[in-house]
């Protein structure tokens, strides 16, 4: 946290905005969180008292004008911890996310863990009576009585145990240790160095280190005309952009977001050893073939990277979802998407690039914020800027090679279309398949399609109805298995929503790609044993 006092803000102007605001919708609403604005004080809260100074928080920013862009992404888990750290701001989207998931993971097996559960449990079944998305405004609003009738305001925090005591002086806020040692380099590091540099990104499907995704991640800033050879800046950009950044991402913000995933993770993550080298060594201007003699003396470097390293998690609107699915929940409503457990990584891409739309209509309106990543990184986005304009052709997110037949297309808000040339194979056997489609329609039903009817429908209604997810995934399933296609490919298919081939590779990520993969090996081993 910022450590920085909302000026002027008192308990009391809160309960007033809060009460002036709801009053006439919801009195019952109001009320509830009357008294729990009255029954709590910052720093001596319950869980149902943080929600409601998040809350109240949230009503008196917008009032006074100051309420950054990103609030208007905060669900029911996110406004408990905005409260939890009030009258304490934080200083952007990043560091609130962060936070967060540090904290919750602070409070796993305590008895606030187990109240943050039933909190949960409380949204997703009120969510449910309401029929409206968990963050929806009548849902965050009749959740304040919710709360006191669940008994929440019962479990209270004590105040060593608030984010901002418990978080104050960790990783995820101030970062590694300054004077962290770094380890010193294998003996025989200069032909691992050597070599690093000569190989060329090719053959991706199964590489899953670090290095590997280090060196792609290279490859793409050298071609967009970076000087990945002379700028250590440019390390930790470059692995994030490879594994997790999407096309479209906008380049001069890879370095905050390459900054805030470095620190989502707890220290005794195996990649977080790793993270801290890349994340110091533009500080101490070391040479980059000095950086990878470091990074070659990590075990994680050339290991498998970690399951948690393949979701973006640092924004807001993410952690309720998570934990929804690790207490039994099969899907989580949201304004912006039906989130189930396989979605969670495209869930977290698209809360990304909603966000850098959102700034970037906030910056619009004059409320552009100072960088605050060094002058370093700085003049190395400056640069990217300057080349990706010039080398229009060039990208310096491109997914792809030159001439591949498959192209993803991501929109501004994360959601994304695959799109193949009318050569491609993939581009016949959809048409085919269409067409097969519309003339199995035509006997079902005996008429021609119309612009309302859905392509694929559930063959057990008399009229034509879209398909259930259960009844679609059955229907793949039935149609892969007679194909003779790998089970466990079906499978890992039906988990995450695609499938990656050798051929269509480009048009995912790393991290897509790795979890792919690893889904798949996850069946087949259950297959076996």
């Amino acid at each position: 946290m910022a450590g920085e006092a909302v000026e002027g803000q008192e308990p009391a102007e809160a309960t007033d905005v809060v009460m002036g605001e709801v009053a006439g919708d919801s009195p019952a609403a109001a009320q509830a969180l009357q008294r729990l604005l009255l029954s709590n004080a910052p720093g001596k809260l319950s869980l149902a008292g943080a929600y409601a100074f998040g809350y109240g928080e949230l009503g008196l920013a917008g009032q006074e004008g100051r309420a950054p862009y990103w609030y208007e992404e905060l669900d029911p888990l996110d406004t408990v911890v905005l409260g939890a750290v009030w009258p304490q701001r934080f200083r952007d989207e990043f560091e609130f996310a962060n936070v967060r998931d540090a904290w919750l993971r602070l409070l796993r097996g305590t008895d606030l863990g187990m109240g943050i559960q039933k909190f949960v449990r409380e949204v997703l079944s009120l969510s449910a009576e309401l029929q409206l998305p968990v963050d929806d405004a009548e849902v965050m609003l009749a959740l304040a009585a919710r709360l006191e009738q669940a008994g929440l305001d019962d479990f209270r925090v004590p105040q060593q145990s608030l984010p901002g005591a418990s978080l104050g002086e960790t990783r995820v806020v101030r970062g590694p240790d300054e004077d962290l040692a770094f380890p010193e380099p294998p003996a025989d590091v200069e032909l691992d160095i050597d070599e690093f540099w000569m190989e060329e990104p090719e053959d991706l499907m199964f590489q899953e280190s670090p290095r590997d995704i280090l060196r792609l991640g290279l490859h793409r800033l050298a071609e967009a005309g970076l000087p990945v050879g002379d700028e250590p800046a440019c390390l930790l950009v470059a692995l994030y952009a490879a594994l997790l950044a999407k096309p479209g991402e906008r380049h001069e913000l890879l370095g905050e977001h390459a900054g805030a995933w470095a620190l989502s993770f707890e220290p005794e993550s195996p990649l977080a050893p790793v993270l801290d080298v890349l994340f110091l060594a533009p500080e101490r201007e070391l040479p980059v073939d000095r950086v990878l003699a470091h990074l070659f003396a990590l075990p994680a470097f050339t290991a498998p990277i970690p399951d948690e390293a393949l979701r973006w998690t640092s924004s807001p609107g993410l952690a309720l979802p998570a934990l929804a699915f690790e207490l039994g929940f099969d899907q989580v409503h949201t304004r912006h998407l039906l989130v189930t457990p396989g979605e969670l990584d495209f869930a977290g891409t698209q809360a990304r690039v909603r966000l850098v739309v959102l700034r970037g209509q906030n910056e619009k309106g004059g409320g552009k914020r100072e960088d605050e990543w060094d002058s370093r990184l700085n003049a190395v986005r400056e640069t990217a800027r300057r080349k990706v304009h010039k080398k229009k052709a060039s990208s310096l997110l491109s997914q792809q090679g030159a001439g591949h037949a498959v192209e993803r297309l991501w929109n501004a808000d994360g959601s994304s279309e695959v799109r193949w040339p009318s050569h491609a194979p993939e581009e016949r056997v959809m048409s085919d398949g269409l067409a097969a489609q519309r003339e199995y329609f035509r006997e079902r039903f005996g008429r021609e399609t119309g612009p309302d009817d859905p392509v694929f429908f559930d063959d057990e209604a008399d009229e034509p109805t879209p398909m259930t997810v259960e009844s679609w995934q059955k229907a793949f399933s039935e149609a892969a298995e007679r194909a003779g296609v790998d089970p466990s490919l079906i499978l890992a298919t039906r988990d995450l929503g695609y499938i990656v081939t050798e051929a269509n590779q480009g048009a995912f990520t790393r991290a897509e790609v790795i979890t792919y993969l690893r889904a798949v090996r996850r069946h087949r081993k259950g297959a076996e044993g």
